[in-house]
């Protein structure tokens, strides 16, 4: 089967044999497989920024004047801090 392969691709006029042709294409699948993979990592973390974001949002609807006071907190504080430095 293979010297077919061989003679058919010398026949055509094609430099490669086919041992070249197969590497290539493991070599094509290893890197399609890498890059799946990456997408799987990349997408999970994006999921899970999604539902951290979602949770604080939910937080912030379901207490606003939790979220409100601990501005005006740290309002508090960043405004006595520079009169600190200030003085």
């Amino acid at each position: 089967m293979e010297q077919e392969l061989n003679q058919a691709s010398e026949d055509s006029g094609q430099n490669r044999s086919v041992a070249d042709n197969i590497r290539e294409l493991t070599e094509s699948s290893k890197q399609l497989l890498e890059a799946g993979k990456q997408m799987k990592d990349n997408l999970s973390e994006l999921s899970e920024r999604v539902e951290h974001a979602s949770e604080v949002s939910t937080r912030v609807i379901k207490s606003p004047w939790l979220i409100a006071g601990a501005a005006v907190a740290a309002g508090a504080i960043i405004v006595a801090v520079s009169r600190k430095k200030a003085a």
